[in-house]
């Protein structure tokens, strides 16, 4: 039974931290009712306050001294990481100590170092979902508590989740297996199958650990479909964000943590009018751009394309596709994997001149042929659409072959598909001085058409070389109806096909563990794992820390309107605007009468008294039952915006329309 102190701290966080899921802001529910000739200005409110709310709870529940047999328990406190918890407990003499939160089998624990201190407050990392876990804390002192500690239930469809475990000297229990989800989850699987970590607060594409123990993620605000984030989140396994990094262009795929601390960045060009081939290097302090690379200054979009752009359906905005990013300090070289090349990347990071490329050299027309490698071996073959570049300890290169096609796109009418189709983890050994590739290492390709996966994927050493892997073929599509396995991005939401992911660690050529994912949900689709344990050395739930907004968007595109603004009708029910620390936003919808219908240009139009700007929007039309459904977004930086008073219109659907607001910042 909890205490009313207990029940008063649940119900702060309760109340606060339903909010905490990104940066500050406010939102405003345009009403068409409301036709006063009054404009109110658009408040921002910073969320931050609420999760600064809930550590000033958590400060003051630490001067009631709770001793450890009566320590207070406080589930998900920040309301973003369901399988997580705190501990509250004061000693009298400065002590550390050891959390285990118990699993179903002894090998499934987990365990965790309690810092020494007077006033504890202890993450619970490991709980089970909608079920009561026994967690148990053992001082240095001698002293020892036992918790029943027990969760809501939180809603997830991964579909079947099956774990094998085949070589129990090789699998490492103490290590879970953190999965990406495609659908924007992170979570994390035991030993046993079981999901002992979640969070959906942030974006799935590019999940790593960083040296101070905190986990770092895509933002959760997409500027541009379907995945392409304003920046980066860094949190805590309990869902504090300590940190967000705005980037211009946004975020993608993947990122790199420097040995300086700072952020290599998979990004977009800056007015998004190319995306997947931009890297931006992130000052960690102060969040601002101190090296950028645009990739369109160093290749011809159009050569050496992949047969991958016809089954991705690509257009040219997407020419590059980088998926992947990797930084060999040693030669001062940014590795990135272009999918629609079919090709690794290495470019000088001093210079921005291209080292080589690694990959089929047909083509490559335009490119200068001294860059590109010369297989050797009998058993070499070349990678296709891949995902997930790395370098291993010796300086090879691994990355997964996802297999599409197996061919360029001046060749796609000779793509291989069927029960052609395979997808590998390989490993090659470069030569630079004379310019020869060999293919040392494969897996996947024994494991044929069942094993595929055209898109998303990757692969991980788990201590550096190749003898010890950790593999995701995340994306395998299949047709019981049509016997086939062979399907693409494009087929994704295909009705009656079902997902699979299989995750597989591999010690020395041999399949040590097996994770695998089947069913209807698209969340069964896995863009990338990786093996850490929950509990590092550096864990730490610090409460005196302040969340901050790093960096900026950048200035966003617009063209000047002339537009009689006072023709402007109310805006209807529905819309939603928001202001927070980088942007104004803006979403609705409306119908049209056919769903034929194409949707007319959308735009947010700001006014003051020397101009008039408009803002492009995005406008996704799906088939409804009596026309055509149009769903409408689009954002604005506030960089550009400072020092201004802007009233807000909206012009969709043909029509324009009076938010009734507007920014004074």
């Amino acid at each position: 039974m909890y205490s009313r102190k207990r029940l008063k701290l649940f119900m702060i966080a309760a109340v606060c931290a339903a909010s905490v899921s990104g940066i500050a802001s406010t939102t405003v529910n345009a009403d068409e009712n409301n036709t006063e000739n009054v404009t109110n200005v658009l408040e921002k409110t910073d969320i931050f306050e609420n999760q600064n709310q809930i550590d000033e709870a958590f400060k003051a529940e630490l001067d009631n001294k709770y001793p450890l047999d009566n320590a207070l328990i406080v589930v998900n406190p920040y309301g973003t990481s369901p399988l997580s918890a705190v501990a509250l407990f004061s000693t009298e003499e400065t002590t550390g100590g050891t959390i285990t939160v118990k699993g179903k089998s002894p090998e499934n624990d987990i365990v965790g170092n309690i810092e020494s201190a007077k006033d504890h407050i202890v993450p619970i990392y490991g709980l089970y979902n909608g079920d009561t876990t026994t967690v148990e804390i053992s001082l240095e002192d001698g002293e020892k508590s036992s918790f029943e500690v027990t969760t809501e239930k939180t809603e997830m469809d991964y579909g079947d989740v099956k774990m094998e475990i085949f070589d129990e000297a090789n699998y490492d229990y103490s290590n879970l297996s953190f999965l990406c989800s495609t659908m924007g989850s992170v979570y994390a699987v035991d030993g046993a199958g079981d999901i002992r970590f979640y969070t959906d607060m942030g974006g799935s594409l590019g999940v790593h650990f960083l040296a101070n123990g905190h986990l770092m993620m895509p933002a959760p605000y997409v500027l541009k479909t379907s995945y392409y984030k304003e920046g980066l989140l860094e949190v805590d396994l309990n869902g504090k964000i300590y940190r967000e990094y705005a980037i211009p262009g946004g975020q993608h795929h993947d990122f790199r943590e420097l040995s300086n601390g700072n952020l290599l960045v998979a990004s977009d060009s800056p007015d998004l009018s190319s995306v997947e081939d931009y890297v931006v290097e992130i000052d960690r302090e102060s969040g601002e751009v101190v090296w950028e690379l645009d990739m369109k200054d160093l290749l011809d979009i159009e050569d050496g394309a992949s047969a991958s752009m016809e089954s991705d359906g690509s257009d040219e905005e997407d020419w590059f596709h980088n998926n992947g990013l990797w930084y060999d300090e040693e030669n001062d070289l940014v590795l990135l994997s272009a999918r629609h090349k079919d090709a690794i990347v290495a470019v000088h990071k001093t210079d921005k001149k291209i080292a080589w490329i690694l990959g089929d050299p047909t083509g490559w027309d335009k490119t200068d042929k001294s860059l590109f490698f010369t297989p050797t071996g009998d058993d070499f073959e070349w990678f296709y659409a891949q995902h997930c570049v790395s370098m291993l300890d010796n300086g090879d290169i691994m990355l997964f072959d996802n297999g599409t096609a197996k061919v360029k796109r001046t060749d796609n009418e000779n793509r291989v598909t069927g029960d052609q189709v395979y997808s590998r983890a390989v490993i090659y050994h470069i030569n630079t001085d004379d310019m020869t590739v060999s293919q040392v290492y494969e897996y996947g390709k024994e494991r044929g058409a069942d094993w595929y996966a055209d898109w998303i994927s990757g692969v991980d050493s788990l201590d550096g070389t190749k003898d010890h892997l950790f593999i995701t073929a995340g994306s395998h599509l299949y047709s019981e109806e049509e016997n086939r396995s062979d399907f693409y991005p494009s087929d994704m939401f295909r009705q009656g096909l079902t997902k699979m992911t299989h995750i597989d660690q591999v010690d020395e050529g041999n399949l040590t563990a097996e994770l695998t994912l089947s069913g209807d949900s698209y969340s069964v689709l896995t863009f990338r794992a990786f093996r850490m344990p929950l509990y590092t050395e550096n864990t730490d739930f610090d409460i005196t820390a302040k969340p901050e907004v790093l960096g900026s968007l950048g200035e966003t595109p617009y063209e000047t309107q002339e537009i009689d603004l006072s023709s402007a009708e109310a805006l209807p029910e529905g819309w939603t605007i928001k202001l927070d620390d980088l942007k104004v936003s803006v979403e609705g919808n409306y119908q049209t009468e056919s769903k034929a219908d194409e949707p007319a240009d959308g735009t947010l139009v700001l006014s003051n008294d020397t101009e008039t700007r408009g803002y492009a929007l995005t406008q996704t039309s799906t088939e409804g039952d009596n026309g055509g459904n149009v769903k409408v977004s689009g954002w604005v930086s506030t960089d550009s915006l400072d020092g201004e008073e802007w009233e807000i219109y909206i012009q969709a659907d043909g029509k324009l329309y009076n938010t009734k607001y507007k920014l004074a910042l």
